[in-house]
Order: C-alpha cells, then sequence, then structure tokens
C-alpha cells in the first residue's frame, strides 16, 4: 500500500464513518476530501449585462459583489500525506494529517470541532484495521489552530500509519 492508496482509503472510511455526524448551525455531514478543500461553488454570471463605453478602465456599473451564501464546503476533514520513513523491520511509517473544519459561532463551533476531532479519534482508536495491509500506531496528536476565524473553526490531528515496505530483490548476473 502506498500513501496515496492509504488516502483513498481512509477518505473511504471516513465518508461511511461520519456520514451520521451532523455539525453546525445546518446540522450536516462533514465532507471529506485529500489534499485541499476544492474551489467554491459560484453563482454563473449574467453575460446580458449592458455594454459599457470602451475604455481602459471600465466603470462599474453593476454590482460586482457576491451575495453572503454558506460555503457548501464546511463542515470538512482534509486528509494529507506529510512524509514517510522505512525501518529496518520491513515496514515503512507514513505520517498522515487531518485537518477538520466546522462553522458556528462561538463556542458551537469550537465544541463542534472538538466533536469531530474526538469521534474520529474514538473511530481510529477503537479498528482493529482487519482487511488493511496497514496500520496505526501511536502517537495520535490532536489541537487546535493558534488562529480562528470566527465562525469558521479548525484543528488537527496527526497520525502514523505502518505499512509494508519494499522487498529487497537480488540482482542477477550483477546488473
Amino acid at each position: 500500500m502506498t500513501p496515496s492508496t492509504l488516502m483513498d482509503r481512509l477518505q473511504e472510511y471516513l465518508q461511511e464513518a461520519t456520514k451520521e455526524v451532523f455539525l453546525g448551525p445546518h446540522r450536516l455531514a462533514p465532507n471529506i476530501y485529500k489534499v485541499d478543500l476544492p474551489p467554491r461553488a459560484t453563482p454563473d454570471y449574467d453575460p446580458g449585462l449592458p455594454s459599457l463605453p470602451m475604455t481602459d478602465i471600465p466603470p462599474s456599473t453593476a454590482d460586482t459583489t457576491l451575495p453572503e451564501e454558506r460555503d457548501e464546503r464546511w463542515p470538512f476533514i482534509i486528509i494529507t500525506y506529510v512524509d514517510s520513513e522505512d525501518n529496518e523491520d520491513g515496514y515503512r511509517t507514513a505520517t498522515m494529517d487531518f485537518v477538520f473544519g466546522c462553522e458556528g459561532s462561538g463556542p458551537d463551533g469550537y465544541m463542534d470541532v472538538l466533536h469531530l476531532m474526538e469521534h474520529v479519534r474514538a473511530l481510529f482508536l477503537r479498528e482493529t484495521w482487519d482487511g488493511w495491509p496497514c496500520g496505526l500506531s501511536l502517537p495520535l496528536n490532536t489541537g487546535f489552530y493558534d488562529e480562528q476565524a470566527d465562525p469558521f473553526w479548525m484543528g488537527y490531528m496527526s497520525t502514523n500509519w505502518d505499512l509494508p515496505s519494499m522487498d529487497k530483490e537480488a540482482w542477477k548476473h550483477g546488473y
């Protein structure tokens, strides 16, 4: 198993395991992403706006700001690969980080992120990982980022996974 396939497996696992966890003021299940948040969906612009006089910098005659709308990407969990190290026991230890984000004003948003992190932590520690070619190894580190932009709250979890390493092969005929 490579880190890429582990990320795919973790994404599938978390989608199934968190489908009944409802967070934020809209009570939504978290979206599970790999690497980063996808671009935000934006409304289509009306191509029938009145034509403007041709100048180097045309004046703005239309309202160019988007209305306040809910960001459809929240709540979320992002899975990222950090690094890995091969050891002499024939295993590769890969570090995977998880970023958790929830929307909510004041303590509600904070508590939703904490609940989501603890839910995933309990799932990881309780799971036996039978049928997976890898296993979780301790420690698990969790916490909140120092800077928070209310009403959007974020936390993190850092995990280590033992993956099978490469088998060494002898070269035949010296090359």
